[in-house]
């Protein structure tokens, strides 16, 4: 403010500086009046209208005026007439242009506040709209979170597993329906694709031959919109890759709504780390499991074990009306084989029967260990012609196989019993029944099959 004051006056003294030398060139009195009322008005040179200055300047006019022509001349008269009107005009005028400069000071100001205003409101709508992204994805993992500590409890095999995923997904909002499969290699060392749905048959079909062997699919290592698999339902198909290990390494298939795909690829991010955290303990604890029912020398179940499952398929059994058959056998002279060969011999001997048994029966079968030399299958839901054919494939590979020992060669043969469960009967009084049969192979001669009947 200093500054422009000092601005001012310098140019006022330059202007009075250049009247004085005019003043003192002009010689007539005309020249003089005329020079006088040029003055006045040369407070509006400046930037600034300044009703202080212009009185400053008229003033000097009149003194002028009074010492160049009189105190009563004419001259003098219209030179205060022109100044007293022009006061109160200037003042008008001054007034004026101040409130058009405050107006317009105003107005710059007031855009100014408008931009601030709406740059203000986009950033906090943007903070809002994050705020709520942020609070729907903590929503989502809380949710999670919660669902894996109830998949957690109590489950220890992956149909298990698998149906309470299925539930869980299936009932979600957008989704038409979800499978899952889980590629494992089962105790023959066979890589096998598991399928877990609740789909037809020919949907079932449909779907592993699109899925078994693809390459892509396997080695997806994040949830990902698989285009491929749109021909099957004609709707995105997200798949979640789950790689725990420990033989539970799963692929989860979403067919969902259009709108709903990229919202399953966000949340598949969020769930897949907590599903692995749930699958990897689920399988150390399965794992353990599997070792305390797992005989260590051939990999079949334990007696105890075995016995358990008999009972449950007996409960089965009686409920729906089914039926079941039981298998066992016996390594004829075994004894002979440990004490010619020794017991390591023995050892290796009853290791390649466990394998031969168990690559000669169905998927789902159960073959344990009984005894030593004994061991004991279960076959659900089969007819009488192909359990005598699992039988006789068992003792004919086992008669034709040839073990070897620091160069010499020997063979060994198995004795078979099978019995069928029969209403009313007692699981021990079936395993009574098989060994009865059993019985009655060696004592026809061994290596035979035999039937127990009533």
């Amino acid at each position: 403010m200093n500054n422009k004051k000092s601005v001012l006056f310098l140019k006022l003294f330059f202007l009075l500086l250049c009247f004085i030398i005019l003043y003192s060139k002009v010689n007539s009195d005309i020249g003089r009046y005329i020079l006088i009322l040029m003055v006045m008005p040369m407070a509006l040179l400046f930037e600034q209208v300044n009703l202080t200055l212009f009185m400053i300047i008229s003033s000097a006019s009149i003194a002028m005026a009074i010492f160049t022509f009189g105190l009563t001349a004419y001259e003098t008269i219209i030179i205060a007439a022109i100044f007293l009107v022009s006061i109160p005009m200037l003042s008008v005028f001054s007034t004026k242009k101040s409130k058009l400069k405050i107006n317009d000071g105003l107005k710059r100001k007031n855009d100014e506040l408008k931009f601030y205003k709406e740059e203000l409101l986009n950033e906090r709508n943007s903070l809002v709209n994050e705020r709520e992204s942020l609070e729907k994805k903590l929503e989502r993992i809380i949710h999670f979170y919660i669902i894996s500590k109830d998949l957690n409890k109590n489950i220890y095999v992956p149909r298990n597993v698998a149906n309470t995923v299925l539930n869980i997904l299936s009932s979600r909002q957008g989704v038409e329906y979800c499978l899952i499969t889980r590629r494992f290699v089962n105790k023959q060392g066979v890589d096998r694709l598991q399928m877990f749905s609740r789909l037809n048959e020919a949907t079932k079909k449909k779907w592993y031959k699109l899925v078994n062997g693809n390459k892509e699919i396997e080695n997806l290592q994040k949830p990902t919109i698989m285009n491929k698999l749109f021909e099957i339902e004609h709707k995105p198909v997200i798949v979640w890759p789950v790689i725990a290990g420990l033989n539970w390494d799963f692929r989860i298939y979403l067919v969902v709504k259009s709108e709903y795909s990229q919202l399953y690829v966000e949340e598949g991010e969020i769930f897949i780390p907590h599903l692995k955290l749930s699958a990897k303990r689920i399988g150390l604890v399965y794992e353990l499991e599997e070792k305390s029912r797992i005989d260590g020398l051939t990999g079949l179940y334990l007696k105890r074990y075995f016995i358990e499952k008999l009972n449950s398929e007996y409960e089965r059994v009686k409920r729906y009306g089914t039926n079941f058959y039981l298998i066992m056998l016996d390594i004829d002279y075994f004894k002979k084989v440990n004490d010619t060969y020794g017991h390591l011999v023995g050892d290796k001997v009853l290791k390649e029967i466990a394998h031969i048994i168990s690559s000669s029966v169905r998927p789902g079968d159960i073959v344990g260990r009984y005894g030593g030399e004994e061991f004991i299958i279960l076959l659900p839901s089969i007819s009488k012609e192909a359990v005598i054919g699992i039988a006789e494939k068992i003792r004919k590979t086992v008669e034709k196989t040839v073990f070897k020992e620091n160069n010499i060669e020997f063979a060994t043969t198995i004795s078979i019993g099978i019995c069928e469960y029969m209403p009313n009967t007692k699981p021990t009084k079936l395993i009574d029944n098989v060994d009865k049969a059993l019985y009655e192979s060696k004592k026809k001669g061994r290596n035979r099959t035999t039937i127990y009947n009533l």
